[in-house]
């Protein structure tokens, strides 16, 4: 019996031709070999194409093996991402490709900071052993503080800067750098600052996290950093912050922990993140979608505000730290371990959507899923008749909960008349009945579906 390997080679290179005789042609040595070339090629491409057919992130190179600890998303061309040894990199061309800028120093960068203000030129990047900037996109670089290990950095602007340090203190800027002054955003000895976020023009909050008692805070100012408070406290080890307005915000970390908050910190409940890998990165895009990345090739996405996360496809199994996603939820970039840096144009998610036949339906139409119930698969279908403007038209096709909150986006894309399926993965969710609704010009159409697991 052939293996599938086995038969392409044979549709290419037969081994034999009976001609009555069964002998084996003659083949010279350089056909031979332009054949083995061929099947390679052959197979190359179709392995490439099953690992893009299965993931809309797509590892890019990025000419270093080092830790990429950091990336900045400073528009859909220019990007930048740094790491350990120094690493510093930049692209001009979306993150298609990557050029290795002078090193600002030969120790670890953990963070960078372009302010929006900065022409995407000027920027900060904090290392283990102080501050650096640089006016001209990485070319060159003044060291602005050279004593003590930063965990994070903030420019909001080209004047106003904050560098967190592993200590319990901030050293704080309002000229570019020029001068920084120093203040303890806790007396808690025991506390390190792990990330800084702006909340608005005065307020900001600092996760911090006592590693001895694993335990971590949530520190706030509404003065531009002059005076912090604790705001808030929880059990476990949390690495990273994010808010998507000043009331609702999640925190990461450890064996795949996540916790939400709806009163600006002061109190947090956990949220089922559906895996036990660590998560480090997290990134808001906008009142409703949320990305976090971590251990093991780990790619979250949430479109409810952090209530629910799916789990997106990533080619790679590094540990992934950073991730920028452009305000418009399409163009996003990775970085990680061992040079990793991944790359999405339609904001990671694949969702196969099938045009099944030629035939042109008389009305738009929303089938019942099958199976119902399902565990976790099932297949949705549906009908588009009114082509709209350009021969397409706008169609969304969405999952919610039984509160009415969005727990996955299947289809949202402009799609010509025609009949079309589906697959819903429903693997991160938990147990219960969900609605499903077709949006389609004005029409609207919305059924039951229900998991059991």
């Amino acid at each position: 019996m052939w293996s599938g390997r086995e038969k392409i080679y044979e549709s290419i290179y037969p081994l034999s031709l009976d001609h009555g005789v069964n002998k084996k042609p003659k083949v010279s040595e350089r056909q031979k070999m332009k054949t083995i070339s061929k099947l390679i090629i052959f197979i190359f491409t179709f392995l490439l194409f099953q690992n893009l057919a299965s993931s809309q992130w797509v590892q890019v190179t990025s000419g270093t093996s080092n830790f990429l600890t950091s990336i900045s998303t400073i528009s859909t061309t220019i990007n930048y991402a740094a790491g350990f040894t120094g690493t510093f990199l930049r692209s001009t061309n979306s993150g298609q490709t990557w050029t290795t800028q002078t090193s600002p120093s030969a120790s670890n960068i953990q963070a960078i900071s372009f302010p929006p203000t900065g022409n995407a030129t000027t920027g900060w990047v904090a290392t283990t052993t102080g501050i650096y900037k640089t006016t001209n996109s990485g070319t060159n670089w003044v060291q602005q503080i050279a004593s003590g290990s930063f965990t994070d950095i903030l420019f909001p602007s080209v004047t106003t800067g904050f560098a967190l340090r592993t200590t319990n203190s901030i050293l704080i800027t309002t000229n570019g750098g020029t001068n920084f002054t120093s203040v303890n955003f806790t007396p808690n000895s025991l506390v390190s600052g792990n990330k800084i976020i702006p909340l608005s023009a005065q307020n900001f909050l600092i996760l911090g996290v006592d590693n001895t008692n694993d335990t971590s805070f949530i520190f706030k100012t509404t003065n531009q950093g002059a005076n912090w408070t604790q705001h808030g406290k929880v059990t476990g080890v949390f690495f990273n912050i994010a808010f998507i307005n000043q009331s609702t915000g999640i925190i990461c970390g450890d064996l795949g922990a996540a916790m939400r908050t709806t009163n600006g910190g002061v109190n947090w409940t956990s949220v089922t993140t559906g895996t036990t890998n660590d998560l480090i990165g997290i990134q808001t895009v906008s009142s409703n979608i949320l990305y976090m990345v971590g251990s093991s090739g780990t790619i979250k996405k949430s479109t409810n505000a952090g209530i629910n996360w799916l789990t997106q496809t990533c080619p790679v199994t590094a540990n992934l730290r950073s991730i920028d996603m452009f305000s418009t939820d399409d163009f996003g970039l990775i970085a990680g371990a061992s040079g990793t840096i991944l790359k999405t144009t339609n904001g990671g998610t694949f969702t196969a959507v099938i045009q099944n036949g030629n035939e042109i339906p008389e009305n738009y139409s929303l089938n019942q899923n099958y199976p119902n119930p399902f565990n976790p698969i099932t297949k949705i279908r549906f009908s588009i008749h009114n082509t709209g403007l350009n021969n397409k038209s706008n169609v969304r096709l969405a999952v919610f909960d039984i509160l009415g909150n969005e727990v996955a986006l299947l289809v949202n894309e402009n799609l010509t008349a025609g009949n079309y399926s589906v697959d819903f993965d429903a693997s991160s969710l938990p147990t219960g009945t969900y609605f499903y609704r077709l949006q389609a010009g004005e029409f609207t159409e919305t059924k039951k579906l229900v998991l059991i697991k």
